[in-house]
């Protein structure tokens, strides 16, 4: 049963995030920066902490985005990016991830990922932003590719 997608992301005041993190110390981090401090949305994180896990999510649950990391144990480098957007490319990914590369942030935009944030460097409101922006940004393309007016 493949899920259906969910509309108006950000019409509700209700984001379902995806976070595909492998680090305990991370993902709570990740996950208090998202909600503290937060006053207008709300947000409800499923947490996974493997590429396989989180697909088999998508496969059943429809999402806002994905927070992703890009140091799997199932996964390295991009690939966990190129397979998200490949199957679920309606799905805007926020990478979260410890490299810093100009190289690797150019190549997971390029392969689908909406935002590249740097582990280390990110304040909640930077991730809240992030999150907005590629949500908002996957929703105009998609409506570009059908050739909708928004």
């Amino acid at each position: 049963m493949k899920a259906s997608r969910k509309s108006e992301a950000l019409a509700d005041e209700n984001i379902t995030v995806l976070l595909i993190e492998d680090s305990m110390e991370d993902g709570v981090a990740i996950t208090k920066a998202l909600i503290e401090g937060e006053t207008f949305y709300s947000f409800k994180i499923i947490r996974k902490y493997t590429l396989e896990g989180g697909m088999d999510f998508l496969k059943a649950t429809a999402v806002d985005a994905v927070l992703l990391d890009l140091g799997l144990p199932d996964a390295r480098d991009l690939k966990s990016v190129m397979e998200i957007h490949k199957r679920y490319p309606h799905v805007p990914i926020v990478v979260v991830s410890g490299y810093s590369d100009m190289n690797v942030i150019h190549r997971a935009l390029e392969s689908g990922a909406q935002e590249f944030l740097i582990k280390g460097e990110m304040s909640g409101p930077v991730i809240r932003q992030s999150m907005y922006q590629a949500i908002a940004r996957k929703k105009i393309e998609l409506a570009y590719q059908k050739g909708e007016r928004l």
